[in-house]
């Protein structure tokens, strides 16, 4: 029975999750598919959450950063949650990965970049403006 609960609210917690990255790009009119979110719990207990999303040609770090904008708006959620009810456990990925497809003539560009939890509450709580926090993440941006 207590194995139905824990997994009953990991999935509940996953649902809630989707549906505020989601909602949040759909605010900056930005489409995502919940498809092609991930939310992984680790052996340790932590968590992890990557999404792929689609671009247009010349504004692929405005969707990256909706991307990482709505992964903290989710993590504000979660957390404002947890307080309100009693033995519910926020969730809070320890890392997040967006990945950015730019369809260029034939082939497909694709970005990725990886944040912490922490850069992207300081992101999300305006600590650090968007130029700071492509800094913060600029060694894990890659090109494929």
């Amino acid at each position: 029975m207590v194995i139905l609960l824990m997994g009953s609210q990991f999935a509940f917690a996953n649902y809630a999750f989707y549906k505020k990255v989601s909602s949040t790009c759909k605010y900056y009119r930005v489409s995502v598919d919940q498809k092609k979110m991930a939310l992984t719990k680790n052996a340790d207990g932590s968590y992890q959450f990557s999404i792929e999303m689609q671009s247009l040609r010349n504004n692929f770090e405005m969707v990256m950063l909706v991307g990482f904008i709505s992964v903290g708006q989710a993590i504000n959620h979660q957390e404002s949650f947890a307080k309100k009810k009693p033995g519910y456990t926020a969730i809070v990925p320890g890392n997040t990965e967006v990945t950015v497809t730019i369809p260029i003539s034939r082939q497909n560009t694709i970005i990725t970049a990886k944040a912490s939890a922490e850069h992207i509450r300081q992101l999300t709580d305006g600590k650090i403006d968007t130029a700071g926090f492509m800094r913060l993440i600029k060694d894990s941006i890659q090109t494929l």
